[in-house]
């Protein structure tokens, strides 16, 4: 698909992978639809951009709310006159133990990060088929296709996204409608520094990719229309390590987690 002339929305862009792919694609001369809960944040990436070849529309709001993602799709073909392409970014997590996350915890990490997404998804769908097309692009993690400890209900709701994913991809290939996965590993984003950023943690260990390189693997997906992407060779290697030879993987990741993760639950957002 052609980025110049496109308009795109954007979930999560008030920071990291959606700040910085918001970027990419204004530079490239999309319109973006940039939202987030934190609108002082989406006013100042518009502001940053104002001179780029496209051109960013905040819209501020909370997607764990139904009726804001339709209005966040409505008012977009309202203003523009079609949405070619919905980019699912904004996520939650929290570092603890299964047994003792709080339950409210643990429903507002699915709230966003599965119901969120099904809300935007069911509010673009009607428009991609009724234009002829479009793609959704759905920000899973490298660790949805590896549970590891303090971590599972993250795992567990990225999980989902990979199978919904799948699932309307063969729903909606009819339609032309392309759905993509990307799998981001280790990001510097301000969701990892605030995992990281705990005392003793060691952020450098795990901030190897920054959001600007996952906004580039976005790109890369609109552009060819893939529909499963791993954002660095290690990423690949990792996913594919994890089916041939679990052991494997079983003991990397236990080396991981007792040398820097074993730590004191706290909660993370992006």
């Amino acid at each position: 698909m052609q980025i110049k002339d496109s308009v795109i929305i954007v979930t999560g862009a008030s920071a990291g992978i959606g700040w910085a792919t918001a970027v990419a694609l204004a530079n490239l001369g999309a319109t973006v639809v940039a939202t987030a809960r934190r609108g002082e944040r989406l006013q100042a990436l518009a502001e940053e951009m104002a001179d780029s070849h496209g051109r960013i529309h905040p819209f501020p709001g909370n997607i764990q709310d139904e009726t804001f993602c339709h209005q966040l799709v409505h008012e977009t073909v309202e203003r523009y006159g079609r949405l070619d392409v919905l980019i699912n970014n904004a996520g939650l997590g929290h570092k603890s133990r299964i047994a003792e996350m709080p339950t409210a915890d643990i429903r507002t990490i699915f709230d966003t990060n599965v119901m969120g997404l099904l809300y935007t998804i069911q509010a673009a769908v009607p428009q991609m088929k009724q234009q002829g097309g479009g793609q959704i692009i759905n920000v899973s993690s490298i660790i949805s296709q590896r549970p590891i400890p303090y971590g599972g209900i993250y795992t567990a709701s990225k999980t989902a996204v990979n199978f919904i994913s799948r699932t309307l991809r063969m729903e909606l290939r009819p339609y032309h409608i392309t759905v993509t996965l990307v799998y981001p590993g280790r990001t510097q984003t301000e969701f990892g520094a605030a995992l990281l950023g705990q005392k003793g943690a060691n952020p450098s260990a795990f901030g190897r990719t920054s959001p600007e390189k996952v906004a580039q693997a976005i790109v890369k997906a609109i552009r060819h229309g893939r529909t499963e992407l791993y954002v660095t060779p290690g990423d690949w290697l990792f996913s594919h390590v994890n089916r041939l030879f679990p052991r494997a993987t079983d003991w990397l990741t236990n080396f991981v987690i007792n040398r820097y993760l074993n730590q004191k639950s706290d909660k993370i957002e992006t």
